[in-house]
């Protein structure tokens, strides 16, 4: 979708269609959207139609005039109520707009600036959200099918509408909003497509686009790679697949930054997930196509990062394999020596995230690095605790965990801190090993979570992120339809833009 700029008089506008605003139970409409009814549309000014539009929240109506009128269609959006209005609510109404557009076929929507005033936000963060929003809840995963494929998947062009030319600060607001929106696409795009398509050697192929379109440094680790470094973890998740792994290091470094210690981002990578060994029960064990949504966040993040030139020195890390039953494949009872040099007894071949991510951790440690987030689907036990729409959050640092929540707060993606205190490790204590890879039924994310902490030294802040309920939804969100949700690109790239000051922050204290 192109989004260009007309910049005119008000009462000059020309478009298909234009997108307002309404809170709730208003007495009144938004200042911009009073102002263009009053001097430019009168066949809408007292019209009752317009007095059925409540304003609730998604709520859209399209108001028609005369045909020969300059913008012929009134497409109001409802917002809830004032005293309840956050970012979420206007991101879910500009989708609901964009996708009125798309189902009524306008090929050439506008979105007023005007549209924003009487919001308690700037221009510049309300058009940015709006375009975000609209955006992604136009996303379409349709690449497979082959016959009742609607032909409008997207619009042709969006106008933004302002009486003025935009300053710098505005104009590169919709270069920012597509960067972002594309970015997330392209983590969709790899959760939901099948397994047999998204393959280890798929993912290293895309971070190798990415690297290419981008000027990233990329290096990939082959199987036997990893084997002769001692990432025995991950290798041993690896042996009962037939696929080819890969350990992904994906590395942007933009001039200037280069001997900067680097923010590290590691993803986890298991394309399908049949639990090994310690198989899963069949029934909608086709989910666990998505278990690799971890490392295709942190590729889409990627991705914007490039586009936007973000002056960061930022790493991934991503290791890639299947988790398979075979005659090679690791078993419960085996202990396994990671690259950290730690040992660790397998209970559940089906706790592979954190036998992965544990190597993937200690190689981080080589990069010298101001800090580590890990993104992984890890535990089943998160979406019980915390539902489809909170992230699990657990970390050895309390000013990065409070900087992860408040940055996903305002981009929408929610975080609930979990407490990783030493004596959770009693449930992993081991007689055969340092430790073993999980522990009883309870409290199952922080197990996860305190697994992964014995692989990061204090001193290095470090977060880890429980996906395993956010990462896909099961019913439309207005931002993220059914499917893949991208959840965590943005944040990544929030925290990589505004950066993290460890000096004055405190460590998580043990209890």
């Amino acid at each position: 979708m192109l989004i260009e700029w007309q910049t005119r008089d008000m009462k000059d506008w020309q478009a298909d269609a234009i997108i307002f605003f309404s809170f709730e139970k208003s007495e009144e409409p938004l200042p911009g959207f009073k102002r263009w009814m009053e001097g430019s549309a009168p066949w809408i000014s007292g019209s009752q139609a317009l007095q059925d539009f409540k304003g609730k929240h998604q709520e859209v109506a399209v108001y028609y005039g005369p045909a020969d009128c300059e913008i012929p269609r009134l497409i109001a959006v409802g917002l809830g109520p004032a005293d309840k209005f956050e970012l979420d609510k206007l991101r879910s109404a500009a989708a609901g707009a964009f996708r009125k557009c798309r189902e009524l076929q306008i090929s050439r929507p506008a979105l007023p600036l005007a549209a924003f005033e009487g919001l308690p936000l700037d221009r510049a963060t309300a058009l940015r959200e709006s375009l975000i929003g609209g955006i992604c809840g136009l996303y379409r995963y349709d690449a497979l099918k082959t016959r009742d494929v609607d032909a409008y998947t997207s619009l042709e062009t969006l106008l933004l509408l302002h009486d003025a030319a935009p300053d710098d600060t505005l104009r590169a607001v919709p270069i920012e909003a597509d960067a972002v929106a594309s970015g997330i696409s392209f983590a969709r795009d790899l959760v939901n497509a099948p397994a047999n398509r998204v393959t280890p050697t798929l993912l290293a192929d895309s971070a190798r686009r990415l690297a290419e379109d981008h000027g990233f440094h990329i290096q990939v680790l082959s199987y036997e790679m990893a084997q002769i470094l001692g990432m025995e973890a991950f290798t041993a998740v690896a042996r009962g697949s037939r696929e080819p792994a890969w350990v992904i290091i994906l590395e942007h470094r933009p001039p200037g930054t280069e001997n900067d210690a680097p923010f590290v981002f590691i993803g986890k990578g298991i394309t399908f997930d049949t639990g090994g060994i310690s198989i899963k029960p069949s029934a909608n064990m086709e989910a666990m196509k998505q278990d690799m949504a971890g490392a295709a966040s942190v590729l889409g993040a990627f991705d914007i990062l490039g586009k936007l030139k973000v002056p960061r020195r930022v790493v991934a890390i991503l290791p890639c394999t299947e988790n398979m039953p075979d005659g090679k494949a690791y078993k419960p009872g085996d202990v396994i020596r990671s690259l950290a040099g730690l040992t660790i007894e397998v209970i559940s071949t089906d706790a592979e995230g954190r036998m992965i991510l544990c190597d993937a951790l200690a190689y981080s440690l080589r990069l010298e690095p101001a800090l580590i987030v890990d993104m992984a689907t890890l535990t089943g036990a998160c979406l019980i605790a915390l539902g489809k729409e909170v992230a699990g959050l657990m970390g050895n640092h309390e000013g990065l965990t409070r900087k992860i929540q408040d940055l996903g707060r305002e981009v929408g993606e929610k975080f609930w801190p979990l407490p990783l205190w030493d004596f959770y490790f009693d449930y992993i204590k081991s007689e055969a090993a340092d430790f073993k890879n999980v522990g009883d039924r309870t409290a199952g994310t922080i197990i996860g979570g305190i697994f992964l902490k014995q692989f990061v030294p204090d001193k290095i802040p470090w977060a880890h992120l429980d996906i395993a309920g956010t990462a896909w939804t099961d019913k439309d969100l207005g931002v993220a339809p059914k499917g893949a949700t991208g959840f965590g690109v943005r944040l990544l790239v929030e925290l990589a833009q505004r950066g993290f000051e460890t000096s004055g922050n405190q460590g998580l204290k043990s209890q």
